[in-house]
């Protein structure tokens, strides 16, 4: 299974980072859902570690049973050795029965010849002694046929004499014949165990025959162990990785969402104002205070800022100008934000009034603005986040930052890459940022841009979203940027440049920027963003 971090990669990188607030209505906190999210994925691979563990263990229990197969192999071996010896015993032995009953064999043949050897004696034994009566009796054996003899009384010595000796033959054919039987028994005997021994080969064979199939699968289980504990190693680094992304919520929990900077949300709207940027409205007040500030091209080249807080209050914020059509569709993202301008021509206020933006401009509350003396008109018109906030004191939210950011000492994207800054041509308007070690140092059309307070524009963050511009429906010398689509971007932080992809698919929330699918994380603080046509920017 191996799950992998495919999966992972995917929850985080649509996984909303929000943080914790101290509101009644906030105690479960903002990341629970994330969390709990992760610690499901966590249980996941726990389950799966745990059936692959069942697995090894079942897979042991194989190796187990073919070890005892084995040693069952291993036995049979021996039993069968231990027989074919056996045999062997007793096939040396049998020839020297055969031997023996060879032995037996001669003697019994040369006993055959002694009733013969009996009847020459006798005959030798009267003629030497010259016995009549036996001579007698020889003669008449010569001359007389069985016939002639049967009435004649020395006939019976002579028939006691061949009975004798036909009895002494039957007795030694008789033993011939047992002691041919059994040397016939022995050769059967000899027969059968080596019938027995071949028998005893065979299975023998048989049995080593089976000894490299039963090692393989063992050793194929092994092999197969060992990447289920591989599986397991992999798994295991999975769930440190998700631990990590936990923790990592644990301490977003302690900062704050739209910069990331350690701290508390305060749950309100997010609070867009839109700031002059020519060179007599500079310097703005308010800016370096914003969570972030975006960047877009009006008429003539030149720019203008929409600086939006979340985190933190200014007391002055301006000046305030005029609204633009390219304003409603990059601000619907940020969950129907406060929209502060000092005005703007028909078809742009009907466009800011058809959207969901929560409308505070100069028109409608006019009692948050005022104008400072010090400067002429339109360039004179101010504003405070207090105000502004305190216009819609019900709204309690906590909306979803553009942003995701890195918890202290972790690493950067893989991609990363040093950089000491970038250039961007609006057109008349020709800003740079240079890294100094701490912040990306701006400069506007050569100089140096700070603030009202002499504190200079140095955001910790660069974004240039590469974007394309059309021309405006309320006003065709007016260009409107396009915001909702996808393409490049590149993200400057902590002295490096990654460069990915921004993709927006709902008016309703911000784009996203990854890198090889990889969401791009900040380093915290405020974030500079410039939407820039392709091809006006180059970096270093």
């Amino acid at each position: 299974r191996i799950m992998g971090l495919k999966r992972f990669v995917f929850c985080i990188s649509s996984v909303a980072i929000l943080t914790t607030t101290t509101l009644p209505n906030a105690l479960a906190g903002p990341y629970d859902k994330e969390i709990e999210n992760l610690q499901k994925q966590i249980s996941e691979v726990n389950s799966d570690i745990d059936e692959i563990k069942r697995d090894v263990n079942t897979e042991e229990q194989k190796i187990v049973d073919l070890q005892n197969e084995l040693l069952e192999i291993d036995e049979t071996i021996a039993e069968t050795e231990a027989l074919i010896n056996s045999e062997d015993t007793q096939l040396v032995k049998h020839p020297i029965r055969l031997e023996l009953l060879a032995d037996d064999y001669i003697e019994v043949w040369s006993s055959r010849s002694e009733p013969f050897q009996l009847r020459r004696e006798l005959a030798i034994d009267s003629y030497v002694r010259n016995d009549e009566r036996m001579n007698s009796v020889l003669t008449q054996s010569a001359q007389l046929t069985d016939e002639t003899l049967r009435g004649i009384r020395s006939q019976i010595l002579y028939k006691a004499l061949i009975d004798e000796t036909e009895g002494r033959l039957e007795s030694v054919d008789s033993k011939m014949r047992i002691t041919g039987e059994r040397v016939s028994g022995v050769h059967d005997e000899i027969a059968a165990a080596r019938d027995k021994q071949k028998d005893y080969v065979l299975l023998q064979e048989e049995a080593r025959s089976r000894i490299p199939t039963v090692k393989e699968r063992i050793s194929n289980l092994r092999s197969g162990i060992s990447n289920l504990e591989s599986n397991i190693d992999s798994l295991n680094v999975e769930i440190d990785i998700l631990d990590g992304e936990i923790d990592r919520y644990r301490l977003l929990e302690l900062s704050k969402q739209w910069t990331g900077l350690t701290g508390t949300d305060i749950p309100r709207p997010a609070l867009a104002v839109k700031i002059d940027n020519v060179s007599i409205a500079r310097p703005q007040a308010g800016i370096n205070q914003a969570d972030v500030v975006y960047e877009e091209l009006v008429e003539a080249g030149l720019t203008r800022l929409i600086a939006i807080f979340q985190t933190t209050d200014s007391r002055v914020v301006g000046p305030v100008r005029s609204a633009r059509t390219s304003d409603p569709p990059l601000l619907t993202g940020f969950d129907s934000p406060l929209f502060a301008y000092s005005g703007a021509n028909r078809g742009t206020r009907e466009v800011v009034r058809d959207s969901d933006l929560t409308d505070v401009g100069y028109d409608t509350s006019r009692e948050s603005y005022w104008r400072s003396t010090s400067r002429r008109a339109p360039h004179n018109l101010f504003t405070s986040t207090e105000r502004l906030w305190s216009q819609h004191p019900n709204r309690d939210e906590i909306p979803k930052p553009p942003f995701t950011f890195r918890t202290e000492n972790a690493p950067l994207h893989a991609n990363a890459k040093k950089a000491t800054g970038v250039f961007v041509d609006f057109g008349h308007a020709e800003i740079d940022y240079a890294w100094n070690g701490a912040g990306w140092e701006r400069t506007h059309n050569g100089e140096p841009h700070g603030d009202g307070d002499g504190v200079r524009v140095a955001p910790a963050n660069i974004v240039i979203q590469f974007i394309s511009y059309g021309k405006s429906a309320a006003d065709s010398r007016s260009p409107e940027a396009v915001t909702k689509g996808s393409g490049e971007v590149w993200v400057f932080t902590d002295g490096h440049l990654i460069e990915g992809e921004w993709e927006r698919k709902k008016d309703s929330e911000p784009a996203e920027i990854t890198s090889d699918g990889i969401p791009i994380r900040l380093t915290p603080g405020n974030t500079w963003v410039a939407l820039a046509k392709t091809g006006t920017a180059t970096w270093r």
